[in-house]
């Protein structure tokens, strides 16, 4: 199976782009408490945000840029931008061996975030 399909909502992420997209090249899903496990999505986070001030942070979020993806996407509109996903979320219906994700799409939650503990991967789906 490929990577997810992502759509990210995040539009204070310096990874956002028009579109609902992501251009991070790795997003990483984690609780958003550790050492406890996820109930539901608000229990989750995307690691990975990184929130636009000024152009020192986005210069500290380059090394995360899927840039293959992003020009592309510039060349053919709406074309997605898949990042690789990694998710220690276990107690996730499609958590897999491998911190994989076996989700089809992944949506991440968020509009106006200021820190990672602000946003949510929405697909969670508890196990239980």
């Amino acid at each position: 199976m490929g990577e997810p399909l992502i759509e990210c909502e995040v539009d204070t992420c310096t990874h956002w782009m028009s579109g609902n997209l992501c251009s991070a090249a790795n997003i990483d899903i984690l609780h958003e408490e550790e050492g406890r496990m996820a109930q539901s999505d608000a229990h989750t986070e995307c690691k990975s945000f990184a929130r636009k001030k000024g152009l020192a942070n986005l210069l500290g979020s380059m090394d995360n840029v899927n840039w293959g993806g992003v020009v592309s996407s510039l060349f053919t509109p709406g074309q997605q931008i898949n990042p690789s996903v990694s998710c220690i979320v276990n107690s996730c219906h499609f958590w897999a061996d491998g911190n994989l994700c076996e989700a089809d799409r992944i949506k991440v939650t968020g509009r106006g975030a200021n820190e990672c503990q602000d946003t949510n991967c929405a697909t969670f789906e508890n196990k239980a």
